[in-house]
């Protein structure tokens, strides 16, 4: 199925054989992994991409800072800032707020053995000692969300309890860099996608009812319009929203919207 913008993108004189690409930090696994080797397989096109905070990748775009064949981001207001300067957008998929667990933490088997009630999850969240992680609510959707899902699990006063002041800087970590500190120990628990967790094959409970932001959490690629590599931008779009990618992004985790 084609792309209903492929039209208003100018033909290149030379198949393009790089396409740049500033995405969601939570889809870095499959991204660099199999998304990365498949789109080489079939289209020869070789990815170079960028992970971050969705709302921090669109102030280097806004601002001239980079410049980009296409953006994907975890907040479809992320896009929508960007104006004019986006030539063709499509909100793909979805995920939910899970919480995952590093296996090397001392309270891994507490939580192996926790259900998803609500009572035990906020119980569990709220002993001491707990290390909890996140990211930036002021540059990442995701910390954001984080802060909504506990609201909405705990209330307003066990939220503050367990998160602090939404800037709580023994919390926070660099959305690229939070899988890893989690996987290193340095957490007991993190507030994730689903994505994120089954790529990284962590446990992880869904956050129950209301609080997992089923079909709030959503992914919406752009194409910029002065993409340096427009042809590979088109191509690449196609890969990942009709395509082979589309395919390895439903098997991490990502709800696919029609087609």
């Amino acid at each position: 199925m084609a792309l209903a913008c492929c039209t208003a993108v100018p033909a290149a004189a030379s198949t393009q054989t790089v396409v740049s690409v500033l995405y969601a930090g939570s889809l870095v696994r499959p991204m660099e992994g199999p998304i990365r080797a498949a789109l080489g397989r079939a289209a020869g096109i070789d990815l170079r991409g960028e992970p971050g905070g969705s709302w921090a990748l669109e102030r280097l775009i806004a601002a001239g800072f980079a410049r980009p064949d296409v953006f994907i981001s975890a907040d479809p207001a992320a896009v929508h800032a960007l104006g004019d300067r986006v030539l063709w957008k499509k909100t793909f998929g979805g995920t939910t707020m899970v919480l995952a667990w590093s296996p090397r933490s001392p309270l891994a088997r507490t939580w192996r053995a926790v259900s998803d009630d609500p009572t035990a999850i906020v119980r569990l969240l709220r002993s001491p000692g707990v290390r909890v992680a996140r990211t930036d609510p002021r540059i990442d959707p995701k910390g954001r969300y984080t802060i909504e899902a506990v609201r909405l699990l705990a209330g307003a006063a066990a939220e503050r309890a367990i998160l602090g002041s939404d800037e709580n800087a023994a919390q926070i970590f660099p959305e690229e860099d939070l899988l890893a500190r989690l996987e290193a120990g340095e957490a007991d628990v993190a507030f994730l996608y689903r994505t994120e967790a089954i790529a990284a094959k962590l446990p992880y409970i869904e956050l129950p009812g209301p609080a997992a932001l089923r079909g709030q959490i959503t992914y919406t690629l752009a194409i910029l319009r002065d993409a340096p590599h427009p042809v590979a931008a088109r191509q690449f779009a196609q890969f990942l929203v009709h395509g082979e990618g589309r395919a390895i992004l439903q098997r991490a985790g990502v709800v696919s919207f029609g087609r």
